[in-house]
């Protein structure tokens, strides 16, 4: 028998919906997302065995948890390996090698890839860092994302071939492991693996990491294009103090800081902003 779809709903479930992914989120979205919301939101309805919209806002109001659910289905997760190379390549030829030079921080490096979707970033990042630092460097990538399907599937480290086209040959075969069982899939190495801790976390809500906790280097993109101008604010704010003295922040090419008003950051060039003590 065939399932029927739900009742589209009414622009004024809709804006109820927009409201609380706003709220939890710090999201911008309006009415014109009506159909992202139709798109993502209907096969979670079917799977509920709810009719219609209203009784899908019911059910969100009885179960605070099916926000969780909410924000995973709404929220956009489009990543790759060593996306955005102009990045990486600062990162690998300006950034790192200068962090190695410095004595006085030490071996141990610690960085943020926040909004890390499926794990290519983090693990990027975590590939450019051994490459470059060498041997002899405690290295730890904290892989942050709201969406628990996404971060399970960065955890298990499995990617198809056409996911690693962008790895350099020599890395593909240093960091990942052919799938006997699975020959278009590889998996990270264990060696790899380790050194990444998923977590899962709203980027706004600071207490949920201890408060010692500093990095040299914070990847966000393509976050702030969904914030309004509060949350743009208070992220920001979370990742100044989060970050070492002349710490570096990257965002996505799109994405941009206002110098001008906001005077704690540096522009070097491709989205990268350098915080300013």
């Amino acid at each position: 028998m065939k399932t029927l779809a739900p009742i589209p709903p009414s622009d004024r479930e809709v804006e109820e919906i927009i409201r609380l992914v706003n709220t939890g989120l710090g999201f911008k979205y309006n009415i014109s997302k009506k159909h992202l919301i139709i798109s993502r939101l209907n096969r979670r309805l079917i799977q509920l065995k709810l009719g219609n919209y209203r009784e899908y806002l019911e059910y969100l109001h009885a179960h605070p948890q099916e926000q969780d659910t909410l924000f995973e289905l709404i929220t956009t997760n489009i990543t790759s390996f060593f996306r955005e190379p102009k990045q990486f390549e600062y990162l690998q030829t300006r950034l790192l090698p200068e962090l190695k030079e410095n004595k006085k921080t030490g071996t141990k490096l610690r960085c943020w890839s926040a909004g890390c979707s499926s794990g290519e970033e983090p693990y990027s990042i975590a590939i450019s860092c051994l490459e470059t630092l060498g041997p002899g460097w405690d290295v730890k990538v904290l892989a942050s994302d709201i969406n628990t399907i996404r971060l399970k599937m960065g955890t298990e480290g499995k990617y198809h071939t056409e996911q690693l086209k962008t790895v350099p040959p020599a890395w593909l075969r240093k960091y990942f492991l052919p799938l006997k069982e699975e020959k278009e899939f590889y998996r990270v190495t264990p060696g790899l693996r380790q050194k990444i801790f998923f977590r899962q976390m709203n980027l706004l809500d600071d207490s949920s990491l201890p408060p010692f906790i500093r990095f040299s280097f914070i990847f966000c993109r393509n976050v702030f294009i969904y914030l309004n101008d509060q949350a743009k604010e208070e992220l920001l704010a979370i990742f100044y103090r989060r970050l070492n003295p002349g710490g570096h922040l990257f965002l996505g090419h799109s994405e941009s800081i206002n110098t001008a008003v906001d005077n704690r950051w540096l522009l070097l060039g491709n989205s990268i902003y350098q915080k300013k003590d």
